[in-house]
């Protein structure tokens, strides 16, 4: 993996979406949660039939409350005081969603792999999901004022509950959490 090549990817996801300028480097630890942050995770999985999808990664999204706010902003063209709750967990869905696409290149072999759809679970969650598997992959803003990070973890060796389904997404986690 070219870290220097992912992090140009993610800075012009983000510079195309928000309209702003947001570097991203490789970090080895993930910034602590803040408890306004807003966390996604989009699930990566090897479809080895043609009708059976088994998790092989996560890609998870954390962004602060004010990243989130002006993302939702930009995408949506209405000023900050008018957006909804929708309107913010929408944004960063479809950021998480592009963000992954990024991130494939971490993993070995792409070859049958798919992008699932993007969830927005609670912190606790979150944090556990951050928390587990191997950590593949971790981009956050190179301007410490800027709360955005971007981690992709494997979770082949995931067991029990913490381990996603057999479907495209972890069990437990909803849009309307």
């Amino acid at each position: 993996m070219q870290s220097a090549l992912v992090a140009s990817k993610l800075a012009n996801v983000w510079a195309g979406l928000s309209g702003k300028n947001c570097p991203f480097v490789a970090a080895a630890c993930l910034p602590s949660l803040r408890p306004n942050d807003a966390c996604f995770s989009l699930p990566i999985t090897d479809c080895v039939t043609g009708f059976s999808s088994h998790p092989r990664a996560l890609v998870l999204l954390m962004l602060g409350e004010a990243e989130a706010k002006a993302l939702a902003a930009a995408m949506f063209g209405l000023p900050k005081d008018q957006l909804q709750p929708a309107d913010v967990q929408d944004a960063g869905m479809e950021l998480c969603n592009i963000l992954s696409a990024c991130l494939l290149q971490c993993l070995e072999d792409t070859s049958l792999s798919n992008l699932g759809l993007p969830e927005m679970p609670g912190q606790r969650q979150w944090q556990d999901f951050s928390q587990s598997g191997e950590l593949r992959a971790l981009f956050v803003s190179a301007d410490q004022a800027q709360r955005l990070a971007v981690m992709l973890t494997d979770i082949h060796a995931l067991t029990g509950d913490a381990l996603p389904g057999e479907i495209c997404s972890p069990p437990g986690l909803s849009s309307e959490n």
